[in-house]
């Protein structure tokens, strides 16, 4: 009984790392997008007052940059998307705001939706119940993703709203375990119609 004891004990420290690493698989793709993104944007934005050190310089550039994200599509389809697309922008937006940029969040609903079953939502995607339909962002962090056999290769990038120039570009490579095959397929395929809302900048 000892001797099993013994292999369980080691065959789940053997498993433990493909497991933890798996896991991390997203959260280490998306902080490598956002670092090149941020080191891209500190290039162009940071300031060379030398009254000032490099790391105030750049918290103020990081803080005069406001965000919106957006879901990246798959680039053989511009209007399909994935679960595994919508938590690499959750992920990304995360690691930005930490590093102190500002982030619009375009899904939050007019008001708060109660559910008895379900719970409490401010979030939604239903364009009926946005609060507002129009951003006002400086920046639309946007991206696509393509599926091959082994891996998902993701490319985000930061796009001036006027302009439509693209301020910053990153990309990293997932590898598709088992934990992220669900992931992979949109569990309410085409979802519900609406109108997408546009987006404007009072941010020069």
């Amino acid at each position: 009984m000892r001797f099993y004891f013994v292999i369980i004990l080691v065959m789940a420290a053997l498993l433990l790392p493909l497991t933890a690493a798996a896991a991390g698989n997203v959260p280490t793709a998306a902080t490598r997008i956002a670092k090149q993104i941020d080191e891209q944007l500190m290039m162009r934005y940071a300031g060379t007052d030398p009254a000032e050190s490099k790391k105030e310089q750049q918290a103020v550039a990081r803080a005069n940059i406001m965000i919106m994200g957006t879901t990246p599509a798959n680039l053989n389809d511009l209007n399909e998307a994935s679960p595994l697309a919508r938590q690499m922008m959750e992920e990304v937006s995360r690691w930005l705001i930490n590093a102190g940029y500002r982030f619009q969040e375009l899904r939050k609903g007019r008001d708060i939706y109660f559910d008895k079953k379900k719970g409490e939502f401010i979030l939604t995607r239903d364009v009926s119940r946005l609060a507002n339909k129009t951003g006002t962002s400086q920046a639309i962090m946007a991206g696509t993703y393509v599926v091959s056999g082994e891996q998902v290769r993701f490319n985000m990038r930061l796009i001036h709203t006027t302009s439509n120039e693209v301020l910053a570009m990153g990309s990293s490579t997932i590898p598709i375990t088992e934990d992220l095959l669900p992931l992979l397929r949109d569990p309410t395929p085409g979802g519900k119609g609406g109108v997408m809302p546009s987006v404007n900048t009072r941010l020069q």
